[in-house]
């Protein structure tokens, strides 16, 4: 299939997907039981995009390098999603919104995400088609952040520290109160803006946030730019209905965060030591040290083992507060 025609089909595939979840279920709050069906429906449609690769080439039983680093390159975005998410769930409850308004201020932040995600792809491509050493800087810093992401607690995410909402508290006049799904009103000629507004704000700069994070993290897995937007579209299409599991299910994700470090770290260090293999191998002469790659199998067994693991130990170990309980 030419290159071309993928691109065409699947972002069709995805415009159908997205006018599907954007509007049909706009407004809609998913329940426990629903939020888990929607969240399957999702992930399989994910997986039939995972079958296609797999398939193209006629070598579905023959261990397809495309399909494997798309669901390597899936399954590191989705994990990285629910981050997302947990801080989604934050800034909701530090503006108090109304449950019947968390539904369209998902719905943008998901937009934002995605809008997000393909700037920096766009121009992660750019860039490391003219400066291949970007790699180094990207694996270092993913090593970096995931120490950073290990270390904070969740009590040190603060809203009020957002400098986008700072910013627009000093020069728009604000409401104490929502009005529906408004942004802003007009009383006695004066403009205010809606905590609606602010919600969607402070969205939008967390999207960019978690972006920068996010590709870098695809870029370590794949250079190949279709797979690297495609496994993002679909890690990020199935956020609405993941949101609603999350609330519902935050402590069978307690430790997910340190898994999450984890991977970070993993393919920070994979990026790295290919970069600097290629750079030192040829200086020393050895075949075996320029052509040092971590393979697909490999990554994808450590990522999903490091999530596997550290969901497991959220549900295995008890809070401090149900231990004192029982006592």
């Amino acid at each position: 299939m030419g290159n071309y025609t993928e691109w065409v089909l699947f972002n069709l595939f995805v415009v159908v997907m997205l006018a599907f979840d954007l509007y049909w279920s706009r407004g809609k709050v998913y329940g426990f039981k629903s939020s888990i069906i929607w969240t399957i429906i999702w992930t399989f449609m994910a997986l039939l995009v995972n079958l296609w690769f797999f398939i193209e080439d006629g070598s579905l039983l023959q261990g397809n390098e495309r399909g494997l680093t798309f669901l390597t390159a899936y399954v590191a975005e989705r994990a990285l999603s629910f981050d997302n998410l947990f801080v989604f769930i934050i800034i909701f409850q530090f503006f108090k919104i109304p449950p019947k308004l968390q539904p369209t201020a998902l719905t943008y932040g998901i937009v934002g995400a995605l809008i997000a995600r393909a700037v920096f792809i766009a121009l992660g491509a750019a860039i490391l088609s003219i400066f291949s050493w970007i790699m180094l800087i990207m694996g270092l810093f993913l090593v970096y952040t995931g120490i950073k992401l290990a270390l904070v607690n969740d009590e040190d995410v603060d809203p009020e520290k957002n400098i986008l909402l700072k910013f627009s508290k000093k020069v728009l006049n604000f409401s104490d109160e929502f009005k529906g799904s408004k942004f802003y009103f007009r009383e006695k000629n004066v403009l205010y803006f809606t905590p609606l507004f602010l919600v969607v704000a402070v969205l939008g700069s967390t999207d960019v946030v978690f972006a920068v994070d996010s590709i870098p993290t695809v870029f370590g897995i794949t250079k190949d730019t279709f797979i690297i937007w495609s496994s993002n579209m679909m890690a990020v299409v199935g956020m609405r209905p993941l949101y609603f599991l999350i609330q519902e299910m935050q402590n069978q994700f307690r430790y997910l965060k340190y898994g999450l470090s984890l991977i970070l770290v993993f393919i920070g260090f994979k990026m790295s030591i290919e970069y600097l293999g290629e750079r030192i191998g040829p200086l020393i002469n050895s075949e075996y040290i320029t052509h040092f790659h971590i393979n697909t199998y490999v990554s994808l067994g450590t990522i999903v083992g490091i999530i596997t693991f550290s969901i497991l130990l959220s549900n295995l170990i008890k809070e401090k507060n149900d231990t004192e309980d029982i006592k």
